[in-house]
């Protein structure tokens, strides 16, 4: 959906900090240097298992016959998207309710990752 995600960002600045910046580093400079593009694999691991955690949870919200095709975030939201869309949610219930959730963890997610002031002003309100 975000093209290109976080883990792909990190990765390819972690590529230019290392290939083309840190050869004319000083000397006096490249631990530090390396402590950065160790910050940013860390980084870049967890943004994919936050990827991989909003999958599951999409997953678990679709029904079975369906599921089975959401590996990564963006199948999942591509799914859960054509499900909506195919009225799937549309009558009252467990697994409507089910979907609101997901909703709005997946939302709030990402509001802690863009604006985590904001995210954190509205945890009372939800």
């Amino acid at each position: 959906m975000n093209r290109p995600d976080a883990p792909e960002l990190l990765a390819a600045a972690r590529e230019t900090l290392m290939n083309d910046v840190f050869p004319s580093i000083p000397e006096h400079l490249r631990y530090e240097v390396r402590m950065i593009a160790s910050a940013m694999g860390i980084a870049a691991r967890e943004a994919t298992a936050q990827s991989q955690t909003e999958a599951a949870l999409f997953s678990r919200v679709l029904p079975e016959s369906i599921a089975g095709s959401t590996s990564s975030s963006d199948d999942a939201r591509r799914t859960i998207a054509k499900a909506i869309r195919a009225g799937v949610f549309d009558t009252p219930g467990a697994q409507q309710e089910r979907l609101q959730v997901a909703l709005a963890k997946t939302v709030y997610n990402a509001l802690m990752i863009s604006n985590p002031k904001a995210a954190q002003s509205s945890r009372g309100q939800r």
